[in-house]
C-alpha cells in the first residue's frame, strides 16, 4: 500500500504544484485546507477553501477542511498583539508554522491516515547520519527557512517540501503544463489575517477596543522631540510617519511600553553590533561559534560569533546591523544549514 500523505493546500500555485508532484511519485495524497480566520483576510478565506478544493478534484484527491480558528486565534493573533503592546515586533508566520500548520495539522493529519505532511514552502530537509536538518532552498529568492526555523528535528522527520530544490518559474511552468485550475493569486508580505484595505495598528485598536494614547517622542539623550500616537504604532527602525519635522531622517531606535516612550535618533543610531537572543531551536551545545545570523526575512545572514549558554545566545556581528528589532526572529546558519533560531531581546 502506497505512503499517505497529506498536503496542506491553500489554493495557490506551490502548494497545488506540490500535490500532483507527490501523486505523480505514487504517493497516497490527500489534500488539506485550514479555516484559520473568520474575518476578511490576505488569506485562509473562503474562496481559498474553494480553490484548494478545485485542485483536489482536477487531481482526484480526497479533500479535508479543518477548522483551527480558535487555535488560530489564541496561538498567533493574540500573541500577534500582545508582542505589539509590550513594545516588540512579532513575526506572526513563523508562530503559525510552529504551532498551527506543523503542530496541530500535523497531529490531525495522523487522523485520517497519514504519515506524512508535505507543504509548498521553498525550504529543502537534508538528512545526514540519522539527523534530520532544515537548510535553504535552491531558489534563494524565494526560499522560507526562515519562517520554518522554530520547527525541531522531530517534526522535520514527519514533513515533506517537494518544492526545494526548484525555482519558482519551474513551479509555474509545471503548473501550466499540468492545467492545474489555478485563479490569478497575488502573492503579499503582509500579515495574512490583517484585510488588505487595513492595517495593523487599526487591526490592534479594533481588537482591544484602545483608543490612541498619545505619548512623547524622545531622543537618545532624553530630549523631547515631539509627541506620538500610540507606542504600538511604531517598529524598530522605522523612518516614515514619525511625526516630526526635522532638517535630517530619524528612525525609531527605542520602545518603552511601560513610560509610554518612543525614541529615535539618526540613522547611524539605528544599528547595533551585539544582540541577545532567546534560543527556541538550538542545535549546538554551550559555546562560541563562528556562524552566519539573519535577523529579518528579506536579510542576508551576516557573519557573527554566536555565544551560547543554556537557552540564551549573545550574537556578535562582524559588521553592525540595522535596526535589529525586540521579538523579531533570529535565524543561525552554517552555510545554508539553520542550526539555531530564537527571539531577540534586544541590542
Amino acid at each position: 500500500m502506497a505512503k499517505r500523505i497529506a498536503v496542506a493546500m491553500s489554493g495557490g500555485v506551490d502548494s497545488s504544484v506540490a500535490a500532483y508532484m507527490l501523486k505523480e511519485e505514487g504517493f497516497d495524497v490527500v489534500g488539506v485546507t485550514l479555516k484559520l480566520y473568520p474575518e476578511v483576510s490576505r488569506c485562509c478565506r473562503l474562496e481559498d477553501i474553494d480553490d484548494a478544493r478545485r485542485v483536489a478534484h482536477f487531481l482526484d484527491i480526497p479533500h479535508y477542511v479543518f477548522d483551527f480558528t480558535l487555535d488560530f486565534k489564541k496561538e498567533v493573533v493574540d500573541y500577534f498583539i500582545t508582542e505589539y503592546m509590550a513594545g516588540r515586533t512579532p513575526n506572526p508566520c513563523v508562530i503559525c508554522n510552529q504551532k498551527i500548520k506543523f503542530g496541530f495539522l500535523l497531529k490531525r493529519v495522523w487522523s485520517i491516515g497519514g504519515s506524512c505532511l508535505a507543504t509548498g514552502h521553498y525550504a529543502r530537509i537534508v538528512e545526514e547520519n540519522g539527523s534530520c536538518s532544515l537548510v535553504a532552498a535552491r531558489d534563494r529568492g524565494k526560499s522560507q527557512e526562515y519562517f520554518l526555523s522554530f520547527l525541531s528535528e522531530e517534526v522535520l522527520k514527519q514533513v515533506m517540501f517537494p518544492l526545494g530544490d526548484y525555482t519558482k518559474a519551474e513551479i509555474k511552468q509545471i503548473s501550466q503544463e499540468v492545467g492545474l485550475p489555478l485563479g490569478p493569486k497575488k502573492e503579499s508580505q503582509e500579515v495574512c489575517f490583517v484585510a488588505p484595505d487595513d492595517n495593523y495598528i487599526s487591526f490592534i485598536k479594533r481588537h482591544l477596543r484602545v483608543d490612541t494614547r498619545t505619548g512623547t517622542l524622545i531622543n537618545s539623550k532624553g530630549e523631547l522631540m515631539g509627541y506620538h500616537k500610540g507606542f504600538f504604532c511604531y517598529t524598530f527602525g522605522q523612518r516614515r510617519r514619525i511625526g516630526i519635522r526635522a532638517s535630517s531622517p530619524h528612525y525609531v531606535i527605542g520602545i518603552d511600553p511601560i513610560k509610554n516612550v518612543v525614541i529615535i535618533g539618526p540613522k547611524c543610531e539605528a544599528y547595533a553590533k551585539t544582540i541577545g537572543v532567546t534560543l527556541v531551536l538550538w542545535r549546538k551545545g554551550d559555546g562560541s561559534f563562528p556562524l552566519s545570523a539573519k535577523i529579518r526575512y528579506r536579510h542576508d545572514p551576516a557573519p557573527a560569533t554566536v555565544e551560547v549558554k543554556g537557552s540564551e545566545a549573545w550574537v556578535i556581528f562582524e559588521e553592525p546591523q540595522f535596526a535589529p528589532a525586540p521579538g523579531q526572529i533570529a535565524v543561525f546558519y552554517e552555510g545554508d544549514r539553520v542550526v539555531g533560531s530564537g527571539k531577540i531581546m534586544g541590542p
